[in-house]
């Protein structure tokens, strides 16, 4: 049994704050912080004998740990500083042709999105949205998709979420990948929120190309992504920071330089790839993967429902019960007012939450509603989420007389 108020005083948290905002950047605990403090002072100690030596069996160790938890092989997988990078580094870099069709789905990460209208504009490829409104089944998810693929038979690469961000909820990536391997659709599985908050398995999965952070559930020091690309399509990536070990491949699956062009971006501080074996240990501290990510995907429940009955409205959640991991999306009793805009109005109601409260969570418009995302931890108690829920109540109940 995790005790959530016993947890919280291993992280660095101010007294009065009520993090329900895991999700977005992440934390770490003071035994990783420690660690990760004594690989920067290994490094000033002798930064040539670090740099170019000693810290590349550092660097293939933690890839083996996160291979381990992925289930891939570690020569497939390498680090950079986000998912958001990790995205850049792929669709950027595809060898795409002037009017290729890529499928999308509105609701995925903003900045993925904005990507994708990036290779758009400079490589004249054509977009094809598949828009959801939440909440929504498996089986719907899965159908709009299929429709879509009806109506576009010659889809090039399809982009998805595991777990999309907002709101947070949980896709039916088993099933989509399954459909867009069917017809051959080179496929790039979005994994940001995945690792350390539901388990995965890259070999049965069988993505083309998979991201996920590990500095958000994996307790690892931020910024820090692990991307995965199938050893026939190696040849086609660079770095964004492109180094000395540049070779341009004629041949996507000549994957000679992979390893060699992604070991390192150059000068920067690398010590949080040094902390996974911590993050790992600490991990199992606390009883381990699944009792950590069954922790809080029960306290996400319970705590979404407690939230919604405070505030009286509802969680998002379809009636098979499959959107919720360790974030919950909780209706917000509040509509944009005549003459603001959407982004303004959320920006006044985080503001509020941070200042007035010293609450975080995540607010969002979806289906012409507004709802807030809360994310549970190892750190946290129901108790959190009633205050966060009193806290949201009484910022509608301001921004509504304003």
């Amino acid at each position: 049994m995790i005790d959530g108020a016993k947890v919280r005083q291993d992280f660095l948290f101010e007294p009065e704050y009520v993090p329900l905002n895991h999700g977005s950047y992440g934390v770490f605990p003071r035994a990783v912080q420690k660690v990760q403090r004594e690989y920067q002072d290994k490094t000033e100690a002798f930064p040539d004998r670090w740099m170019r030596l000693e810290m590349y069996p550092e660097l293939r160790k933690s890839r083996e740990l996160i291979a381990g938890l992925l289930h891939c092989p570690a020569d497939d997988l390498i680090f950079c500083y986000n998912a958001s990078s990790a995205a850049n580094i792929i669709l950027r870099n595809f060898p795409f042709n002037e009017g290729d069709k890529v499928l999308y789905y509105t609701q995925g990460y903003v900045n993925v999105n904005s990507t994708l209208e990036y290779v758009r504009d400079t490589k004249k490829i054509e977009l094809v949205p598949v828009h959801l409104e939440f909440p929504l089944s498996h089986e719907e998810i899965v159908a709009a998709t299929k429709e879509k693929l009806e109506e576009h038979k010659d889809i090039r690469l399809a982009v998805y979420d595991l777990i999309s961000s907002l709101p947070g909820a949980v896709m039916p990536y088993e099933e989509l990948q399954r459909l867009f391997k069917s017809k051959n659709i080179v496929t790039v599985a979005d994994g940001a929120h995945v690792v350390g908050q539901i388990p995965v398995n890259l070999e049965t999965l069988d993505p083309d190309f998979f991201f996920t952070n590990c500095h958000k559930w994996l307790f690892v020091p931020r910024g820090f992504a692990a991307l995965y690309v199938k050893k026939s399509h190696q040849g086609a990536l660079h770095p964004q920071t492109v180094n000395s070990f540049y070779v341009n491949h004629t041949n996507a699956s000549d994957f000679s330089s992979f390893e060699k062009e992604f070991a390192s971006p150059g000068t920067i501080d690398h010590s949080n790839y040094f902390c996974v074996e911590a993050a790992l240990a600490y991990r199992e501290s606390l009883g381990g993967e699944e009792a950590i990510m069954k922790h809080n995907h029960d306290l996400a429940v319970q705590g979404g429902a407690l939230m919604a009955k405070i505030l009286g409205t509802q969680v998002m959640e379809n009636e098979q019960g499959t959107l919720t991991a360790s974030m919950v999306n909780v209706e917000l009793p509040i509509t944009t007012p005549a003459g603001v805009s959407d982004a303004d109005f959320g920006r006044q109601i985080m503001t509020k939450l941070v200042y007035d409260h010293h609450v975080m969570v995540s607010p969002f418009k979806n289906s012409g509603k507004w709802w807030m995302r809360a994310c549970a931890q190892v750190y946290l108690t129901i108790d959190d989420f009633k205050k966060g829920a009193h806290a949201a109540a009484k910022v509608c109940q301001e921004l509504r007389k304003d």
